[in-house]
């Protein structure tokens, strides 16, 4: 199963200058939590931008770049995300997609949940999560937070 894990401000943005616009502790534990021991999906630009290893996890990359490598055995390079989507779309083992805008705008119809922080408050981004629609999803689980609002949401179904 294809799951989105991301944090957002009011207007969808994600990132500023490849980073996030944001620094909340809070947040980045959970994001942690979540994704401890699972697999994760994320583009080049996003992996090559990790401030350092994320450790405990699988991380799948995603690369247009036929010539892109990453020597570390907790890292597999994909160079067909299209492929890679149809192919584990409804896998019962868990992939988590972590980023960046291209990679959540390429899964989005695939993911079945999503982890979503909902930040509290408006940042300067250049970056934004366009594709998100409350509406696709139904809210199972809710926590408010000092700086944001934490959801898990399930895609509704088509009726």
């Amino acid at each position: 199963m294809l799951v989105i894990s991301i944090a957002m401000d009011e207007n969808k943005g994600i990132g500023y200058k490849g980073a996030l616009p944001w620094h909340i502790k809070e947040e980045l534990k959970l994001f942690k939590a979540n994704t401890l021991h699972q697999n994760i999906l994320m583009g080049q630009t996003t992996y090559d931008g990790l401030p350092r290893k994320l450790v405990d996890r699988h991380i799948y990359v995603c690369s247009i770049n036929k010539e892109y490598t990453v020597d570390d055995e907790d890292v597999t390079v994909i160079y067909d995300l299209d492929a890679f989507l149809k192919e584990h779309e409804n896998d019962e083992e868990v992939f988590i997609v972590c980023g960046g805008a291209s990679i959540y705008r390429q899964s989005y119809d695939y993911c079945k949940k999503a982890l979503i922080s909902f930040v509290k408050g408006e940042y300067k981004v250049d970056t934004y999560f366009d594709c998100f629609d409350l509406n696709d999803w139904n809210i199972i689980k809710e926590e408010d937070h000092e700086d944001f609002i934490y959801r898990e949401l399930e895609r509704k179904e088509n009726e």
